[in-house]
């Protein structure tokens, strides 16, 4: 479902706040789906205390996306800039608030356009240098984790419209393990990744997989709707966040992208989890983190296969190495078989593992923290300055 064309508009004309209930546009970055889950919750969240609810974004991020909880979708994929620019300021009469899940990008633009905007950063722990649009944001909203209080604390431009939020997880969820073995290849997509080359990666996993685990445990594979198509197996499809939850839960174990978002929901269902190759710079900072706390039950990447990855490089760059690797792997039997080894011994560790060890970052970090963050957004979409 997509809205009708949209009158022409500038930012002169656009209409203060005139509605109680508020009107709120929402984006997700295109880089892996931690972004793009989190905004579908938030909608979720949202959607009974507004006027009106849409969506603007790209590519996978509309996978997670429906019609409701949001009025409208925006598809602006392939879309350049400026034409990105002309659509957000014929959008901006209908909406008191641009909402995005860390697409800085995005949030630049729509302040060019005219719009207030805020933010949802899961990731404000990680970056190098926070980007400086966060700093006009009418809020911030910083996912907890590992350091993040005291860098908020130490950036004054930063601190004073922050809103420190627990993770968009439910409380512990009761675990039933069952027989199937959940492969979560969640965060594959991203700008400097071709989507050949995530398949090829989740082609690579899946075989090894595949091979590594018992033949009686039924094998599900959660990924996004493109890498599912490319990848052609029938156990791979797309799921929301409550049947991701599900899945987790009730599977035996599960190996998993370490994203953040996959860190967390592995918190709340207690799923013993081995953390798979990295796909990106965050992951093999995220799964030493978790290694670092105590929270890791099992973990391979490239390093394992002798084929060690500088990610201090900049993403295009470390992309590229990467795809290089899992090309390489896929076509070096050796490499295949040590992989398969490597998962095969794991799964014998985690099969002897009643709940991981993530489970205790919900004490840590907290949950449900789509109910601060949603109230903040309203808070700062009614108050209008």
């Amino acid at each position: 479902m997509t809205d009708p064309p949209d009158p022409p508009a500038t930012t002169a004309t656009r209409p203060r706040l005139t509605t109680t209930r508020p009107r709120l546009l929402l984006n997700a970055q295109p880089f892996g789906f931690g972004p793009s889950a989190a905004i579908a919750v938030l909608a979720a969240e949202l959607a009974p205390a507004c006027d009106r609810l849409g969506y603007i974004g790209a590519g996978h991020t509309l996978d997670l996306q429906r019609t409701p909880p949001h009025h409208a979708l925006h598809d602006t994929t392939g879309l350049p800039e400026r034409d990105l620019l002309a659509r957000l300021e014929r959008l901006a009469p209908d909406y008191d608030l641009f909402v995005t899940a860390m697409d800085f990008e995005m949030a630049a633009l729509a302040r060019r356009a005219g719009w207030r905007v805020a933010i949802y950063d899961a990731l404000t722990w990680y970056w190098p240098t926070i980007p400086a649009v966060a700093n006009e944001a009418t809020v911030y909203l910083a996912q907890d984790f590992f350091g993040v209080r005291e860098r908020v604390a130490s950036l004054p431009a930063l601190r004073d419209h922050t809103v420190i939020v627990p993770p968009a997880i439910p409380p512990r969820l009761h675990r039933e393990p069952g027989r199937h073995v959940l492969l979560n290849l969640g965060g594959l997509c991203n700008p400097f990744w071709r989507p050949d080359d995530a398949a090829a990666y989740a082609r690579l996993m899946t075989t090894a997989a595949r091979a590594a685990h018992p033949a009686d445990q039924p094998l599900v594979i959660a990924t996004s709707r493109d890498v599912a198509d490319r990848l052609g197996d029938p156990a791979a499809r797309t799921y929301d966040h409550d049947e991701v939850l599900h899945l987790m839960s009730t599977a035996a174990h599960a190996w998993m992208t370490p994203g953040l978002g996959n860190i967390y929901d592995a918190a709340a269902t207690g799923v013993p989890t081995l953390w798979l190759p990295s796909a990106n710079n965050t992951h093999p900072r995220q799964a030493h983190q978790l290694a670092l706390h105590g929270y890791c039950d099992a973990h391979v990447d490239w390093a394992d296969l002798a084929l060690p990855v500088d990610y201090d490089q900049p993403d295009p760059t470390t992309s590229r190495e990467l795809t290089r690797i899992v090309h390489h792997v896929s076509t070096t039997p050796r490499l295949r078989d040590r992989l398969t080894t490597l998962l095969a011994a794991h799964t014998t560790t985690l099969a002897a593992t009643p709940t991981g060890r993530a489970r205790p970052l919900t004490a840590r970090f907290g949950h449900t923290g789509t109910h601060p963050a949603a109230t903040a957004l309203l808070h700062s979409a009614t108050h209008a300055p």
